[in-house]
């Protein structure tokens, strides 16, 4: 990536593609100027995101310097992330050279420093994301799952929605954890699917000592609270569902 290349990273939360015309609401939070418009406009006037009460005076443009670019510089490909999943690649590719993997993400400035690092290491590499429009996402996805195509994807799950098959994959590299068990499932699941002839590992990256184990301990409770509340086996004891239990439900 060329130093001179600007780059905007904030996803609208509305469109979830790149913000237009940058705006900041009264509560803090950012939209396209457009999206929030037709928003206050066409709901009751309040924020899609906190529900505070917000009016068209509530918004207001945010000037962003010209100097706000980002490139795929030698710091970002000494982090300690960036460099396992470097080694992890290297040794697929030793191995087998066809080995296609598919790295998720749920950060796109992440993704994008990403690629930058893995096309300087002569990784074929292509990225799905938010910014990306539908029908060419489409696209890039086929040609990921041609026998000659890129081996390496980048992926907003985001971006990757139902029905989306990568079974020409067969390494998923989950970079961190996501509070909801049953996302990270369904990006496996795009691998999982019918055609999938080899064996497919999965590799989650967790960063020690940071918030991202508590992600984890999060994630183990509520798939326990889940197995509890929907018939798991065990003994008579475990499957029962205490008070205590159905307020965490409640709580949810």
């Amino acid at each position: 990536m060329q130093e001179n290349e600007e780059v905007e990273f904030d996803d609208c939360p509305i469109c979830l593609a790149i913000i237009s015309e940058k705006t900041i609401t009264a509560c803090a939070h950012m939209f396209c100027r457009g999206c929030i418009i037709k928003s206050l406009r066409r709901n009751n006037p309040s924020c899609p995101l906190c529900r505070q009460p917000l009016e068209e005076t509530d918004i207001y443009s945010v000037v962003t310097k010209a100097s706000s670019k980002i490139h795929s510089s030698s710091s970002f490909s000494k982090c300690s992330k960036a460099m396992e999943l470097l080694k992890f690649l290297t040794a697929s590719k030793e191995q087998d050279p066809t080995t296609k993997s598919v790295v998720f993400s749920q950060f796109k400035r992440f993704l994008i420093l990403l690629e930058g690092t893995l096309k300087a290491a002569g990784f074929n590499v292509v990225r799905v994301d938010g910014s990306i429009p539908v029908k060419k996402r489409g696209k890039i996805i086929d040609e990921f799952g041609k026998p000659d195509g890129p081996t390496v994807l980048l992926a907003s799950l985001k971006a990757v929605c139902e029905g989306v098959n990568l079974s020409a994959a067969s390494r998923v590299y989950l970079m961190e954890p996501w509070w909801n068990p049953a996302v990270e499932e369904h990006a496996m699941d795009r691998v999982h699917r019918i055609g999938q002839t080899k064996e497919v590992k999965i590799i989650r990256m967790v960063a020690r000592d940071t918030i991202e184990c508590r992600v984890l301990k999060l994630q183990c409770n509520k798939k326990l609270l889940a197995w509890k509340a929907f018939g798991g086996r065990g003994t008579q004891e475990q499957r029962e569902v205490t008070g205590a239990d159905m307020l965490a439900l409640m709580n949810l």
